[in-house]
């Protein structure tokens, strides 16, 4: 008869990945802690694993949750120390800092370190869910990599161990025995997750504020673009405050002006009525030449007659 606590093994096993080498330094006199530091995984993809084959953590979503349990070869019975703190990049992967206990099973894991025994260590990681990439590829971690895969999405890290193989060798880990640093505060697990996502927020704020600038500087030179061949159709050069004016309009107000300023010059006033003035271009045509009085002839040019007769226009209509 199948024994169920094998069984269970078994799928509990299905979660525990060993990774790379522990390298414990000599104690120090005066300090009672060992601490160990080191990579608990790369970023890389695990290979070769009895269950999944190939497998990548997702350091994006990786959770780690308050101080977790440092074990001697995955066993709850066999406590060697406890994670303290943690950070995770892609660069360098999850790095871990924490303490080994004094009692039997820390101080084998440190006394056969001092011996040269090459420990290594294993995580135990739950996922929230497993996207199994079966053709193509798939970026995770800032890597490629290649079907078949399986991606461990969300996966949280209940413990680590100290094993005697292991199976990412990009992986490291060190014990020291120096003073430990925020030991006796609880870690904010938090902390690094919501700085990743502060950082890809700015990130994303940088490029809409840089999307923004050139909007505006492209808008700024067509704008000018726009006053330069309204100056030229009108044969008018246009003063600095008329430029200024014209550059704070909006874009369906400059171009309705610039339309009926156009229609305008280009009128005969003999031949129709002239249209409105745009309200945005009124002051253009308050300086401009009056004709002559009896028989003299009208002064100033051809446009500025046009200006005057289309002043008066609206001068007339206005009174009737």
């Amino acid at each position: 008869m199948p024994d169920p606590n094998e069984k269970q093994k078994k799928e509990q096993d299905q979660f525990c990945f060993q990774l790379g080498q522990v390298s414990v330094d000599k104690p120090e006199d005066g300090k009672k802690k060992r601490t160990f530091s080191g990579i608990a995984y790369s970023g890389e993809a695990i290979t070769d694993h009895w269950y999944w084959d190939k497998v990548v953590f997702d350091l994006d979503s990786i959770q780690i949750k308050g101080r977790i349990p440092a074990l001697l070869e995955h066993r709850t019975s066999q406590r060697a120390g406890a994670i303290n703190s943690h950070s995770v990049s892609h660069a360098e992967g999850l790095k871990i800092e924490g303490n080994l206990l004094s009692n039997e099973f820390g101080t084998q894991v440190a006394q056969d370190s001092d011996d040269d025994f090459p420990w290594q260590m294993s995580v135990r990681i739950y996922p929230t869910t497993v996207e199994e990439v079966k053709e193509g590829s798939v970026i995770v971690n800032g890597r490629t990599f290649q079907a078949p895969v399986a991606v461990f999405r969300g996966g949280r890290i209940r413990e680590v161990s100290f094993c005697a193989l292991g199976a990412d060798d990009n992986t490291n880990a060190v014990a020291a025995s120096h003073s430990p640093k925020n030991f006796n505060q609880p870690e904010d697990t938090n902390v690094t997750e919501l700085e990743q996502a502060q950082a890809k927020a700015k990130a994303l704020q940088d490029q809409v504020d840089a999307l923004t600038e050139q909007n505006k500087q492209f808008a700024a030179a067509k704008r000018e673009a726009e006053i330069t061949a309204l100056g030229k159709d009108l044969g008018k050069e246009f003063s600095a405050e008329d430029i200024v004016e014209m550059k704070n309009l909006d874009d369906s107000a400059f171009a309705f002006s610039a339309k009926h300023l156009r229609q305008f010059a280009a009128t005969k006033p003999t031949e129709q009525k002239a249209p409105a003035v745009p309200p945005g271009f009124a002051h253009l045509f308050g300086h401009q030449a009056v004709g002559g009085e009896g028989d003299q002839a009208p002064q100033g040019s051809a446009l500025d007659q046009a200006f005057a007769k289309f002043a008066a226009a609206q001068q007339q209509g206005a009174k009737s």
